[in-house]
């Protein structure tokens, strides 16, 4: 298991989404010992629970250096003026990315594709999971009762296509071991199935 992660805004966006529909954020604890929240990450997000009032289940739970879903107002001032001008790398993502590096994280929880590929051309080394991945690592876990629905639901506020879920499964299976046959990977991962 992962022990600490940081995540991005649009991420934070996608699942709490999920979890008005069922526990999600409650099933992050099954992979993870905590969860850090930037604060220009935790700003951008904010903006929208006027609109969104779902989204203040999460920004009631911050709390600063402290307990699982971790507000951070710290983060490493040197990576921070690295990466701030960073083509593909917004202010909210530079912030992850030098938190990721002052709390020495395990992972990136990013669904943004620009800043993905702006980590991996910045810093290799970087594992950086999706929505998707998180889905998929937890029904490795069978801590999902309804793959089929929980897929629609994120396709409906994130579409993608078969290849990319079928990256992260498999993604997600090497990353622990796990032998997947074609065949099991082709009924969870084939949108014209599920969808």
């Amino acid at each position: 298991m992962f022990q600490t992660a940081v995540i991005d805004s649009a991420s934070l966006i996608y699942l709490s989404h999920l979890h008005r529909s069922k526990p999600f954020f409650h099933y992050l604890s099954n992979l993870f010992h905590t969860i850090y929240f930037p604060s220009a990450v935790v700003k951008e997000y904010a903006i929208g629970a006027s609109k969104e009032p779902h989204r203040q289940w999460i920004l009631q739970r911050l709390k600063p250096d402290q307990g699982f879903y971790r507000l951070c107002n710290t983060y490493d001032s040197f990576v921070m003026i690295t990466v701030e001008n960073y083509k593909g790398i917004d202010a909210g993502e530079a912030e992850t990315y030098a938190q990721l590096k002052k709390v020495n994280a395990h992972l990136i929880i990013s669904d943004d594709k620009l800043f993905i590929e702006a980590l991996k051309q910045l810093d290799g080394g970087i594992k950086v999971y999706t929505t998707l991945h998180l889905v998929c690592w937890l029904e490795h876990l069978k801590l999902i009762p309804d793959w089929e629905g929980l897929v629609g639901e994120i396709h409906k506020l994130r579409p993608f296509k078969s290849k990319e879920l079928r990256e992260a499964y498999l993604q997600v299976a090497q990353q622990f071991g796990l032998d997947i046959s074609k065949k099991v990977v082709n009924s969870k991962c084939s949108l014209s199935k599920i969808l």
